[in-house]
């Protein structure tokens, strides 16, 4: 078994590098066409996300990839630094309290398709679009939360309370009264969330049928057409107030397998794609170049499924993670230096904890981090198979126990499917027996969305902060989804909700880190730059944060070879 498990593991990529030294496609791909004249259609080739749809409110944020570039946010984010800019808000405040932030808004600004100028009544929209029942979004429960709507309110309940807490003063100014204390808000209405601005006047228009057949917002490239399961295709918006790209056209290609990735891009085909790291070096030695994000964009790591301890109605005491000593056994087990490197590269950062960077994080809370976390790693959680057999024996499990791992891919991250398979060859080596199971993320997603997800291991990624995480997954109701969580967490939760000052939210915010850390909540592997593999003989600049979900944002910027 465990043989065949690891020839799971390398067929693919041994393969996939012997076809790209070897040039086994058409020889036309070997070298990359000569671009004849400036290029027209920018294509990008990632990998499918999962929900194919024009629904902002339907996908969760790392699915909203192919919508962005017809959307803008209220606070924009430098895509060389990742700091925050005036976007469609021109200029923000909070008031003393920390519970009320007034917006002034940008004017002129006109949305696609004549649906006119942007103005406050879109900005309360995009609030009701984030909160009303069926949104499923990312943010959604932080709104919610924020708002004072409940997951259970009707679609005018929703509206109704938004009007108290989204105040419109005039066309160009808000007010949000929030139900709690808020110092980080900004982040909440930034590019590096969810609140993307869509028309009023095209929902009173035609309502939800309207929205399903196009994108419409006010950035840079407008909406032509979606075709399900190939391509998203927008267009240049000419007279952009803010950044006119230079190509005409803008077209996301959903490419499953690996190699066919690099195939299009070798070949001329696309001119971006989402290449793994392994066989990055063929893409560089054929001639393109791979271009990092500015910031540390990807944090990865493996989460238990169904560790419900704030609510013991849904917590299943037969499945063995349960219990702590379990799971540090599964991460001791981990070889986490020897998939870094021949699956990544070395191309990594050290993980501690699930929500933590050691810059990203004290940058917003400084006193976040806890340096003890670094210090200790080796020991609670390095590399040790013996006693990882030894605690498993310690916590009734001898000859180990069978246990679900979801295998499944996310743009970003195109090595998520062989880190899951070369995990299950160090838990085959310490006596557990993983049943491997490809599947397809959104599937995945509900279950953990309705704690139904018990006794499964499964991936996540993304480029999250503290808070954003505890409170999107680890607050045990009304939360996005539900991931580890505790009584512990849930007072510090609380109190975060009334404490406005920075040290004694980073001092909440720590303790959180302290108990995920000391309980081994999940599985931390690695933080990643987020990679773009480029033709070069089209894009002689590509600059991008990462930090946004660990995917490809700013493409309005990009810069083509004359």
């Amino acid at each position: 078994m465990q043989k065949s498990l690891r020839r799971r593991c390398l067929v693919g990529i041994l393969c996939a590098i012997s076809w790209v030294a070897t040039g086994a496609w058409a020889q036309t791909a070997t070298r990359p066409a000569a671009a004849k004249a400036k290029l027209e259609r920018l294509r990008i080739a990632v990998a499918p996300l999962g929900w194919d749809t024009n629904f902002t409110w339907l996908a969760p944020r790392s699915s909203n990839l192919d919508k962005r570039p017809a959307l803008e946010f209220l606070v924009g984010i430098d895509r060389h630094t990742g700091r925050y800019i005036p976007e469609l808000a021109e200029t923000w405040a909070m008031a003393p309290d920390g519970r009320s932030w007034t917006v002034w808004l940008r004017k002129s600004v006109k949305f696609h398709d004549n649906w006119g100028e942007f103005t406050a009544q879109d900005v309360r929209h995009a609030v009701f679009l984030i909160t009303q029942p069926e949104a499923v979004q990312s943010d959604t429960s932080t709104w919610r939360t924020l708002m004072g709507v409940a997951k259970t309110d009707t679609i005018e309940e929703v509206a109704k309370q938004l009007e108290q807490t989204v105040q419109i003063v005039d066309d160009s100014t808000v007010v949000f009264r929030l139900t709690q204390v808020a110092p980080e808000f900004v982040e909440t209405i930034s590019a590096n969330a969810d609140l993307v601005i869509e028309s009023k006047a095209r929902w009173d228009a035609g309502g939800k049928e309207l929205y399903g057949q196009k994108v419409v917002g006010t950035g840079p490239f407008e909406f032509v057409e979606r075709k399900l399961g190939a391509h998203v295709l927008y267009k240049q918006v000419a007279n952009h107030w803010r950044k006119i790209p230079e190509y005409k056209e803008l077209e996301f290609r959903w490419v499953p397998e690996d190699v066919t990735r690099l195939a299009t891009l070798l070949s001329g085909e696309v001119h971006v794609s989402d290449v793994p790291r392994t066989l990055q070096k063929d893409a560089v030695s054929k001639g393109m170049q791979v271009i990092a994000s500015q910031l540390p964009a990807i944090q990865h790591q493996w989460q238990f499924g169904g560790t419900y301890f704030a609510t013991p109605d849904k917590l299943d005491p037969s499945v063995p993670w349960v219990k702590k000593d379990v799971r540090q056994a599964m991460n001791l087990a981990i070889n986490r230096q020897a998939i870094a490197q021949n699956l990544l590269n070395g191309q990594v950062q050290q993980h501690r904890v699930h929500g933590y960077h050691p810059k990203l994080d004290s940058d917003i809370w400084p006193g976040v981090w806890n340096p003890a976390w670094d210090q200790r790693f080796e020991e609670l959680y390095g590399y040790d198979p013996a006693r990882a057999r030894a605690l498993l024996a310690q916590a009734g499990y001898p000859q180990g126990f069978e246990f679900t791992l979801y295998l499944y891919t996310l743009p970003g991250l195109p090595e998520m499917v062989d880190i899951g398979q070369a995990m299950a060859l160090d838990f085959q080596a310490v006596g557990l027996k993983p049943k491997l199971t490809e599947i397809d993320f959104p599937r995945v997603r509900e279950r953990f969305r309705t704690k139904t997800i018990h006794g499964a291991l499964f991936p996540t990624r993304h480029g999250l902060r503290a808070l954003d995480i505890i409170r999107l997954v680890h607050k045990a109701k009304d939360s996005t989804g539900y991931f580890y969580e505790h009584p512990v967490i849930e007072e510090r939760i609380e109190a975060l909700g009334k404490v406005i000052e920075l040290p004694e939210r980073a001092r909440l915010l720590r303790e959180i880190g302290d108990h995920k850390f000391h309980n081994f909540a999940e599985i931390p592997l690695f933080w990643l730059f987020a990679d773009a593999t480029v033709n070069p003989r089209y894009i002689a600049e590509y600059v991008f944060p990462g930090v946004i979900t660990g995917y490809y944002t700013h493409l309005e910027y990009i810069k083509l070879v004359p």
